[in-house]
This record gives C-alpha cells, sequence and structure tokens, in this order.
C-alpha cells in the first residue's frame, strides 16, 4: 500500500467513525456524502472547516481565537460572526433579522395565548432540565428561585399537546424564516438567579421576547454586557457565550417567549446539511432513550416479581435495604450523568415532563 493510499484509507475510516456517530443508515450516510463533495463550494465554507475538525477529532475543542467567554461552548463552527449581543431592546434596525418588528406587534396575541394556560389544570409547564454541556452534566440551573419551561418545538419531541394550547404563537413561529427547533415559553419566579451557563453550539442564536416583565426587575448577562429587559420589545443574543439571568422582584414571575435560529452567517445549504445530520443524531438519541426507558421498566419488573416471591421478613429488610441503595444509586447517576439514565437529551427532558410543576404560583404570580 502506498503512502497516499494509507492516507486515504485512514480518512475513510475516520470519516465512518464520525458519520456512525451520527446513527446514519446506509442510504443516509449516502445522502451525506453527496453533500460532502460539494465542500470545496464557497456556500460550504463554514461546514468545511468545522467538517476537518470533526475528521482529526477536534470537534468539542475550541478553534484558536475563541474568546475567554465563548470558550466553554461545546461546539463552536469557525467563520461565523461572534458577538454576544445581535439585537437589544432599543435597536430600531436589525438588519439581520427583518421579522422582529413583525415579532413585537404579535406579542398581544402571544400574550393573550400564554395567559389562556392558566385556565388548564395541567397547563404543560415543567421544570427546566439541562442535558450535559461544557462539562457540567444536569447540573443545576439555579441557585435560587425556580425556573420552568413550556416546550412550543423541541427537535421532533412530542409537543402536540402544548401546540394545540397555542396554535396561533405556533403559527406565527412556524413564519420565522431560518428557525432552528427549539421554541418555548420560559417562567423564572420572583427572585430567580439563572446560573452562568453556555449553549451547546454558536450555529445558532437566540431570541427572547418579554411577555410578563416587571419594569426594572429582569436582566441578563451576555459575556461581560448586561441589558435589562423590556415587555415586548425582542433581544437576540449568542448564547454560546457564557450567560446568566435574574428575576430580581420580590413577588412577580417572568415570562418570555424564547426560541432559536440559525445563525445568520450560514448559507441555505450549510443548513440544509447540518439540519440533517442534527436530526439524524436526534433519532439516535431518542431510540436509546426508548431502549434506556424499556430496560429500566422490565428491571422494575423484575425486582418487583423477585421480591413477591421473598419470605415476608425478608422482603420487609431487604425492601428497606434496596429503597436506600436505589435512592443513594438514582442520585449518584443524577450528578455523576450516567448516560444511560439521565446524560441522553430527550430522556432529561422527558424526567422534566414526568416531574412536573408542583407550586403553580411560581409561573403564575403576574
Amino acid at each position: 500500500m502506498t503512502t497516499l493510499d494509507h492516507r486515504e484509507s485512514l480518512v475513510m475510516k475516520r470519516l465512518s467513525n464520525v458519520l456512525d456517530g451520527y446513527g446514519l443508515s446506509v442510504l443516509g450516510k449516502s445522502a451525506v456524502m453527496t453533500y460532502l463533495r460539494h465542500l470545496q463550494e464557497d456556500d460550504m465554507s463554514r461546514v468545511r472547516h468545522w467538517w476537518i475538525r470533526e475528521l482529526n477529532g477536534k470537534g468539542l475543542i475550541a478553534p484558536e481565537g475563541t474568546p475567554k467567554t465563548q470558550s466553554g461552548c461545546p461546539e463552536i463552527f469557525a467563520g461565523l460572526r461572534g458577538k454576544p449581543i445581535w439585537v437589544n431592546a432599543n435597536d430600531q434596525i436589525a438588519e439581520d433579522f427583518p421579522w422582529i418588528k413583525r415579532l413585537e406587534e404579535a406579542a398581544p396575541m402571544i400574550r393573550s395565548e400564554l395567559l389562556s394556560l392558566r385556565h388548564h389544570e395541567i397547563d404543560g409547564f415543567q421544570p427546566y432540565r439541562s442535558p450535559s454541556g461544557a462539562g457540567k452534566r444536569n447540573k443545576k440551573s439555579t441557585d435560587s428561585g425556580a425556573w420552568n419551561v413550556f416546550y412550543l418545538d423541541l427537535h421532533n419531541f412530542d409537543c402536540c399537546e402544548n401546540i394545540e394550547k397555542c396554535p396561533k404563537t405556533v403559527e406565527f413561529l412556524n413564519s420565522i424564516p431560518r428557525k432552528y427547533g427549539h421554541a418555548f415559553f420560559s417562567a423564572t419566579a420572583a427572585q430567580t438567579h439563572i446560573i452562568p451557563h453556555y449553549g451547546p453550539t454558536n450555529k445558532k442564536l437566540r431570541c427572547q421576547l418579554p411577555l410578563i416583565c416587571p419594569p426594572n426587575a429582569c436582566r441578563i448577562r451576555v459575556a461581560n454586557i448586561d441589558l435589562t429587559l423590556q415587555q415586548d420589545k425582542a433581544i437576540i443574543f449568542d448564547d454560546s457565550f457564557l450567560h446568566e439571568a435574574w428575576n430580581d422582584h420580590q413577588i412577580k414571575s417572568r415570562l418570555v417567549l424564547v426560541f432559536d435560529v440559525w445563525h445568520p452567517d450560514l448559507s441555505d445549504r450549510e443548513i440544509k446539511f447540518l439540519s440533517f445530520l442534527q436530526n439524524a443524531a436526534l433519532r439516535k438519541a431518542k431510540r436509546q432513550a426508548e431502549i434506556s426507558l424499556q430496560t429500566l421498566e422490565e428491571s422494575k419488573i423484575g425486582d418487583d416479581e423477585e421480591s413477591h416471591d421473598s419470605n415476608t421478613e425478608l422482603r420487609s429488610a431487604s425492601s428497606h435495604h434496596a429503597t436506600t441503595t436505589t435512592s443513594s444509586g438514582k442520585e449518584d447517576d443524577y450528578h455523576k450523568g450516567n448516560p444511560d439514565r439521565h446524560d441522553n437529551f430527550f430522556a432529561v427532558i422527558q424526567k422534566g415532563r414526568q416531574e412536573g410543576v408542583s407550586n403553580r404560583s411560581e409561573i403564575w404570580t403576574i
């Protein structure tokens, strides 16, 4: 084998390993290869640099020159404009986002649907739970107060019941060009602090439209820039930068519409390619979550049957031990980020849905 043949063999092996990580079928891999043949073209330049880093095993290493306030983000695309704030509440013109004015004009309609959720016995909110990121898995998201969310769009996660409750809001969101597939109502209780954290990638930006916002009480810090939120005034920021948020009001909650859009520097073809890979990876994660859940349920059934066949006295003693051990084990798994139980994206979100919100006043004290 010549040196050239050896190098080509190594490249193809690395390529296969990367594609396997996305859970792609043979047909899916063929579709990816079609895209890769166009990497040298100008409108694929950002993906080209990213793909080379993926093949070299550097996909999780921040590119040289990444700002310190962004370096904790797990995935940084080189070649994209990086600035913490893209649109603030006082901007008159948002050239990259011409739909901003239309969004702000729709605020009363969106707020009306949001407030209608109060009349539902189960309003659809759930505690915010974050999958692993930046090396700190399932870390608590607040150090005071409470943060709950109502998902409208979540990368093909089942949000049908929520969508039926807010059809006009969802219809409006679907009219936003280049939407990323992640949208929700965010409710932070009075005196809540969302601790500093990084988003998962810089290939998208985050838009927030405050709908219920106590004056001069709600603020956000992105990198080293502080913004005071204003009701019905949208902001757009890059959440790959370190950011945190506060609701400093003593009594009232803050409710915000949050959604993501693809970074404006990415071409349509790059977005189509990245969406294809992202959807494949999420389908794989969903399958893994379903398998883990089924295994866990079967394990519980087996434990119940074994316990039922035991002597009453032994069952009583072992039951106490098993409860203590299981409780401790789950707590350990949660903080260690056991990938089979809690670290899967879908498993983490499903866990939050099952928990529900025990105190509705965290949301609806407005």
